[in-house]
């Protein structure tokens, strides 16, 4: 029986997993890159933040700007407790 090195593939594994780890890191820096760049997170959470903060601050839906002019205490009342008035 003959050695044939062409048919020798005890290294194959270890190469075709090294391999596959250059590309799931690659792709994992790729990315996390883009995460950073177009800044994903920050937008998932700072964007409904907005609306949560015109909420808390004035009891409106809106961002809180927009918010304070519909809280109540904005509107003009048709009651005074003068009744002259």
């Amino acid at each position: 029986m003959r050695h044939d090195p062409l048919r020798n593939r005890k290294g194959q594994f270890v190469i075709e997993a090294v391999l596959l780890m250059v590309v799931g890191v690659s792709f994992f820096i790729w990315g996390t890159n883009q995460l950073r760049e177009q800044k994903i997170l920050a937008k998932l959470i700072g964007g409904p933040w907005e609306k949560v903060s015109g909420m808390i601050e004035s009891g409106v839906w809106e961002t809180p700007d927009k918010a304070r002019a519909n809280h109540p205490n904005q509107i003009d009342r048709s009651l005074t407790i003068d009744p002259k008035g």
